[in-house]
């Protein structure tokens, strides 16, 4: 794939999901995979008005400039995006997730679910999963759970008398060293092992990088983690992969390590923290440190006919 063709669907991406947070570098990584379809809609000047990017039985992205919408394009990017699916001998199209993600799922104002903590991005409605909802597609998590991104602008954050490094009720939060690395796999495998595989990577582990890892210190041993993140569009970090071992639930470890960490991110120059690929019950969790979901998605599903 050409370089101006990849740089075009980023483009379009960015200018018709201007909402959507992912970083630009995995984005580009995304979808110039050599074993993608990219299927196209150009207008009379040959500019990029709609695209489908397809993995595999993945539509790893798909939409429609605002100004062309409501015209058949992005339905006619859906049947292809499924025919070419079809022909590869899948039976079950998804739509966002898979085996890596731009978005979790289709960008939504709807709920699944009940939630608390929301203040929903102005430009955000329910037209795109009511578009797929139309066409054959479900929420692939029924309808007892969510998923969703969240926001916190620091300008919001009141200060914090605590700071990484401190020891409170016993547990000590702290940055994480290489030597930390294993004690902090056997808190992940304890608490949710699908985290593990992320808290591998060793520049984690080194001062001057800039993501790193928080764990909680107790009885010698790592008890908790937290992913901080400053490597992100300009002004904006994030915090995630909260884990707590089983045995020190109930302690407030997470809480304190998101404000922790959320504090973190405001003292390092920071001017809005925010989360992805969020589900029910976290909105309580990040919520108390002041994040608000901004975006819901539909973690869209279909069966395709044989």
């Amino acid at each position: 794939m050409n370089e101006s063709l990849i740089e075009e669907i980023y483009d379009l991406f960015r200018y018709a999901l201007p909402y959507v947070i992912r970083e630009e570098e995995v984005v580009y990584s995304i979808i110039k995979n050599r074993d993608n379809t990219i299927i196209e809609k150009r207008n009379e000047a040959k500019e990029l008005i709609g695209v489908s990017v397809v993995h595999k039985n993945a539509i790893m992205l798909l939409c429609v400039a605002p100004e062309y919408r409501k015209q058949g394009i992005g339905t006619w990017l859906l049947e292809e995006s499924e025919k070419v699916i079809r022909k590869s001998g899948y039976e079950e199209v998804s739509v966002g997730l898979g085996e890596d993600y731009i978005t979790p799922g289709i960008p939504t104002s709807k709920r699944y679910a009940p939630a608390v903590n929301e203040r929903l991005d102005e430009h955000i409605d329910d037209t795109a999963s009511h578009f797929f909802e139309k066409r054959g597609y479900v929420h692939d998590w029924g309808n007892e759970c969510n998923c969703f991104d969240m926001k916190f602008p620091l300008c919001e954050f009141e200060k914090e008398e605590h700071s990484v490094g401190d020891t409170m009720d016993g547990i000590c939060y702290r940055f994480a060293t290489i030597e930390d690395r294993e004690s902090v796999s056997a808190c992940t495998n304890a608490a949710c092992e699908e985290f593990t595989r992320w808290y591998q990577d060793e520049f984690l582990y080194t001062e001057n990088e800039s993501s790193r890892v928080m764990v909680a210190m107790a009885d010698g041993k790592v008890v908790g983690t937290l992913m901080v993140d400053t490597n992100h569009i300009s002004g904006l970090g994030s915090v995630g992969c909260t884990a707590v071992h089983p045995d020190y639930r109930g302690r407030h470890i997470a809480v304190t390590m998101v404000i922790l960490g959320t504090k973190y991110l405001k003292d390092v120059g920071m001017k809005e923290a925010y989360l992805s690929y969020t589900y029910s019950g976290l909105d309580h969790l990040y919520g108390y440190a002041g994040y608000k979901i901004f975006v819901y998605f539909m973690m869209a599903k279909k069966k395709l006919l044989v």
